[in-house]
């Protein structure tokens, strides 16, 4: 019996839920006086429990997480997850201004150009982010004089911003949320959780550099709406390695070595990070991809999330690398914690941006009932 939704306990406190491929992160937050509070965590690596190894998605997560949220206490059972970036399509698409019911059917046409397999087979929503009229066309591209003379006017273009995952996956999370006996409320794909925790209501442009275990997620954010979404296999697993590699240990105690506070990016290092090279030169080529073309805009900063972000001096590596201002992503910057919390938060906090963001989508959809 679900004591929970019968005496409608927790009900101003949700669950954001992040399955990384090495851990498992749960946050409970929960409005008070209209502001969201940090109310529990739960962080996990994922392991063994008794005999049932961490390889079953159907079986396995649910005895996960049903552990976690019991020795924890969490009090809600509502969930938001997220499902990775790499196993979802976020994309950019320009079409002339329309009706939405001409829309509608032209972005499903488009879809194929970026959807390799069947529409029947993938959940798609899509969303317009953005109009250009053709006055703002002419100004940026620098001819109005000769566009004028034109006979046919310049249409006036609308961007939209299409999402989509393969259903099976869908049905694979939507399960493991039945599993685990909690209510689902949303899936959605990491990014958007990142952008929630981590940038919010900021109106500027930024790139947030997401790196988990074995893949990094890049995403190129303008103005609160992400542009581009890119994907690439590299992450702390390889950074582990060249340490291991570098210093001739095992990885377990390179890990160990990892996140213990030593700079292995300084200059006195003879240790190299090819992975994190990588993942430097695919930002440099998202920017100057989406920037080509746009002498007046900029980047405002990078963000860094994701386990490796704790790696000592990283920031200043890729400042130096890029030759922008780089941050370190902080999702606590926009919910209450008790102080209590802070000494551990500190320690985990680049891990939590996902759950956290998931979290606060809970928030506000209660805020705005």
């Amino acid at each position: 019996m679900e004591k929970t939704k019968m005496f409608g306990f927790g009900k101003n406190k949700f669950l954001g839920i992040d399955i990384g491929t090495s851990t498992i992160k749960i946050v409970e937050i929960k409005m008070s006086s209209s502001k969201p509070t940090l109310s529990n965590y739960a962080w996990m690596k994922a392991g063994n429990i008794g005999d049932i190894k961490y390889s079953s998605f159907d079986s396995t997560l649910p005895v996960y997480l049903k552990k976690m949220i019991k020795e924890a206490g969490f009090k809600s059972r509502e969930g938001y997850i997220s499902i990775p970036a790499s196993g979802g399509l976020i994309t950019l698409i320009e079409f002339p201004e329309m009706s939405r019911e001409d829309l509608d059917q032209a972005i499903r046409f488009e879809a194929h150009k970026y959807i390799p397999t069947s529409l029947e087979d993938v959940v798609l929503s899509w969303d317009i982010v953005n109009k250009k009229t053709a006055s703002h066309l002419l100004k940026k591209s620098g001819d109005e004089a000769k566009a004028k003379s034109d006979a046919a006017e310049p249409a006036d273009k609308i961007q939209v911003l299409l999402v989509a995952a393969p259903k099976n996956k869908v049905a694979k999370y939507e399960q493991l949320v039945k599993n685990a006996d909690l209510e689902l409320k949303s899936i959605e794909v990491e990014s958007f959780a990142l952008l929630r925790s981590l940038v919010g209501n900021d109106q500027g442009n930024f790139v947030v550099v997401d790196i988990g275990a074995r893949v990094c997620n890049i995403i190129l954010i303008e103005k609160g709406v992400i542009k581009v979404n890119r994907n690439i296999d590299a992450g702390g697993k390889d950074i582990t390695k060249a340490i291991a590699r570098g210093m001739n240990i095992d990885e377990e105690r390179a890990e160990r070595m990892k996140m213990s506070g030593k700079d292995f990016l300084s200059k006195e290092s003879n240790i190299n990070f090819p992975s994190l090279d990588l993942i430097i030169n695919e930002v440099k080529r998202v920017l100057g991809a989406f920037y080509k073309n746009d002498g007046g805009s900029k980047i405002d900063g990078v963000i860094l999330s994701g386990g490796t972000a704790g790696l000592a001096g990283i920031d200043q590596y890729f400042s130096d690398s890029l030759g922008t201002r780089v941050i370190l992503g902080n999702p606590l910057r926009r919910i209450e914690y008790d102080a209590v919390f802070e000494p551990k938060l500190n320690e985990i906090k680049s891990q939590l941006s996902v759950s956290i963001g998931l979290a606060l989508k809970g928030a506000e959809e209660y805020l705005r009932k």
